[in-house]
Order: C-alpha cells, then structure tokens, then sequence
C-alpha cells in the first residue's frame, strides 16, 4: 500500500509498531461529504489499530483553524506559537506564514521517527523522515481552477508537489484513483482507494413526523439537493430546470441542503426553493428518507457521496452521468447528461406521476 512514497524500505520490514499520525485539521471547517469521510476512516483505523501493530494518532493543528472548535474525537495536538495566540500578531500575514513554514519541522517534534503521516487536506508538508500519504478527493482544482479560490488552488499544486516528490495517495474512489495515476503518471501501487460510503445511520425506512413537521415538509412532498453551493455541483443549473418544470405545473419544493460554498453561486429561497445549512447527520437522514427524489446535477464529482446516502436510505435518484457519479450511481436510479437541460425538466415533471417515483424507489433499494 505504502510502496514509492519517499525511502521507507527499512519502514516496512520492521517488526516494530508504527505510529500512524492522522490529520484531521481539515474536519471544523471541511464543507459536505469530506468531515464525515475522514472521521470514519479514523473510527475504522483506530478500531483495527492494535491488531496490526499500529499505534494510530488521530491529530489536529488548530493554527490551521483559528476560531474554530477541533474535531469532535479526540486528538493529539500540536501547539500554536504563542506569537499566534495574540490577536494583534495573529493578523499580521508574515505571522501566519512563520506558524505554516513551521508546521513541518513542529510536527517532527511529535512523530519522531518510524511513523507515517496522513494528510487530510489542510496540512500540505510533512514531518521529516516520515511516510506521507495524501488523501485525494478529486483533481478538479488542478484541472478546472476556475472553480476554486486562489488559495485552493495553491494548496493543490502544493499538494502536486508532494506527489511529485513521493507521496503515496489514498483515493476517495477507484474513479479519483485511476485519474490520479494518469495525471501523475504514477505506478498504481502508488495509489489505493479507500471508498467513500455512507455511514452505518443511512438506513430505509419511514420519515420522523418530528423531523417533518418541524421542517414544515410533508413526506414525499419535496424534491432534494444535498451538497455544497460551489460550481461544480451545477447549482443554476439545477434551479433554472426546476423553476421550468414548476411553470409548467410542478408544485412541491426544492429543498437544497448546504453547508456555504464559494465562488459566485447564490441559492435565493422563493419560488419553491428552500435553503436548510447546518443540517446534522441525524436530520439528514429523515430528509433523504422523505424526499420524492434527490436531485444530483453535478457536472464533477470524485465520489458523490449524497448519492450513496439516498441510494441507503432507498431515495428515488436522478443524477448526472458525469466524473465519478457514473460508477457511483450505476443501477441505482437514473443518470442524464449535466446539461442536458429538457432531459432534466421532463424526469422532474414525470415524478408527479406515482408510478414513476415507485419505479426510482425500486432501483435505489436494490441497488
């Protein structure tokens, strides 16, 4: 799994424990999908841990979140300066840039040697003479930077560099993993999947009343959009389509669910659209299993991991076809072209008929 990353040959061929330093700075403020990946994956570590010889090290750095409670498990931390702790300094850019060109060298001061070191997304070095492992969602910042912010974007080809260098890279899907082998041009025991699913709470059965009556929702009376309001996930798309649909006598409403986004992307509630932020898992789950259908237009995606929750849940899907959501969705409900916009406006219109959303709901449970 490990093989190509840096020189660790002496690593594997130890009997000793290793220590496995996990990241999960990224998680306080991590948008959609991803804080619930990387929390899993650490639960799933850290149970199988001791069976291997592993010592595993869930961790955090909250410089790299400042004003933000850590990760909701426990973490080992690694201190901030105490030059960032005082408000004034904390402002100061060449403050900020002394803290993250520090990190590394910090950071060696916990691992030691032997260890690997698991990035998460907000930590792009690693401490000297360790392992280190990427996680990589997709490479749409590196191929469609137009979508991401500029610091985004530098984090990308910061992380790039260290693939370059010798990282090895755990993919959120065999999809990300093959693109990521192609577009490094790595050796594929560089790259493993580590496949995105949804969490064992995802499961069929009957909306709460609760749940329903405080959202002001009637079960099977809306249609559902779960993720993030960014470009990629092709959000005026999809409003214009339902907005069409709904001139042409489409009465339920359109609840998008998200946790914020950048970029130009606006979602303005009226005219059947509802808003809900700061949904928790718990809530969720009572909305997938409610909704007529889950709306997935996103023209790239290298999981889709809403998809997966309302497949789990046994919700009707209509989905594009596009980037990972063609492998991810397979028979699991139906898949149109991203921009194709009739296409779209008649599946909507059809879930008025309750033969169709019957024939949806057969495909997502068996899938």
């Amino acid at each position: 799994m490990l093989s190509g990353s840096n020189d660790h040959s002496d690593f594997q061929n130890t009997a000793e424990e290793v220590s496995v330093y996990f990241d999960l700075s990224i998680v306080p403020h991590a948008l959609g999908g991803v804080s619930r990946y990387l929390l899993s994956i650490a639960a799933a570590i850290r149970e199988v841990a001791g069976q291997h010889g592993i010592d595993f090290v869930p961790l955090d750095v909250p410089a790299a979140h400042p004003g933000v409670p850590g990760p909701a498990t426990s973490c080992q931390v690694l201190d901030t300066p105490f030059y960032m702790k005082i408000p004034l300094f904390r402002r100061i850019p060449i403050k900020k840039q002394w803290e993250e060109r520090s990190r590394a060298r910090r950071l060696s001061g916990i691992t030691g040697g032997n260890a690997v070191f698991h990035h998460s997304g907000v930590q792009p070095e690693h401490p000297l003479g360790c392992v280190s492992i990427i996680t990589s969602y997709d490479l749409s910042a590196l191929q469609y930077p137009q979508w991401y912010t500029k610091e985004t974007i530098l984090f990308a080809e910061r992380e790039a560099r260290l693939i370059e260098s010798g990282s090895s890279v755990m993919a959120i899907s065999e999809w990300t993993r093959q693109r990521v082998i192609e577009y490094f041009g790595l050796s594929p025991e560089r790259v493993f999947c580590a496949g995105g699913a949804a969490d064992s709470i995802f499961t069929q059965g009957s909306p709460s009343s609760e749940v329903m009556k405080t959202l002001d929702l009637e079960p099977g009376g809306y249609l559902l959009h779960v993720g993030n309001f960014v470009p990629r996930k092709n959000i005026p798309f999809l409003l214009d389509v339902y907005r069409t649909a709904r001139d042409r006598g489409v009465e339920i409403p359109l609840v998008m669910v998200g946790a914020g986004g950048w970029g130009d992307v606006t979602v303005e509630e009226g005219a059947g659209v509802r808003v809900l932020k700061n949904i928790p898992d718990r809530t969720l789950v009572e909305l997938y299993r409610g909704a007529r259908a889950l709306l997935c237009p996103s023209i790239f995606e290298g999981l889709g991991l809403p998809v997966l929750e309302a497949i789990a849940c046994g919700t009707p899907v209509i989905s594009s076809n596009a980037a990972a959501l063609k492998d991810t969705v397979g028979e699991g409900g139906i898949q149109l072209d991203p921009d194709d916009v009739q296409a779209w406006i008649n599946e909507i219109i059809a879930l008025e008929e309750p033969a169709r959303v019957e024939d949806l709901r057969r495909m997502s449970s068996n899938a």
